[in-house]
C-alpha cells in the first residue's frame, strides 16, 4: 500500500481535473459496446466523490446490446475476484466487452 498522508481531496490534482468535471458519457457507452470497443468503468472503494456504489449501480442500469440483451447478460455475470500479483485487489465484472471493476484500497 501507500505511505501516505490521507486527505480528503488533493486540491492539486482537482484543479487540473477541473475541465472534465462532471461530464456525462454513459449515454456513449452502448454505441462503443456495438462498435466493438471494450469499456472499462473503474472505481477505488475508498472513492467517496465518484464512489462505487453508483457507479455500479449505473453500469447495472445501462440498456445496450441488440434488444438490450447486454443490459441482461452483464447482469447476470456476477462479480469475480479481481487479482494482482496472487491476492485479491477487487471485484470485476464483465460481459460482451463492457467490464466494471471495483478495485480496494484507492
Amino acid at each position: 500500500g501507500v505511505n501516505k498522508k490521507w486527505e480528503s481531496c488533493n486540491m492539486q490534482v482537482n484543479q487540473k481535473m477541473a475541465g472534465d468535471w462532471m461530464r456525462n458519457y454513459q449515454n456513449q457507452v452502448p454505441a462503443l459496446l456495438e462498435s466493438g470497443i471494450p469499456v472499462l468503468i473503474y472505481a477505488g472503494d475508498q472513492d467517496y466523490i465518484c464512489n462505487w456504489l453508483g457507479n455500479r449501480a449505473w453500469t447495472l442500469a445501462l440498456e445496450w446490446g441488440k434488444d438490450f440483451d447486454g443490459k441482461q447478460g452483464f447482469n447476470d455475470a456476477g462479480e469475480k475476484s479481481w487479482m494482482v500479483d496472487g491476492k485479491e485487489a477487487g471485484k470485476i465484472r464483465s460481459y460482451k466487452g463492457f467490464s466494471f471493476l471495483q478495485f480496494y484500497q484507492a
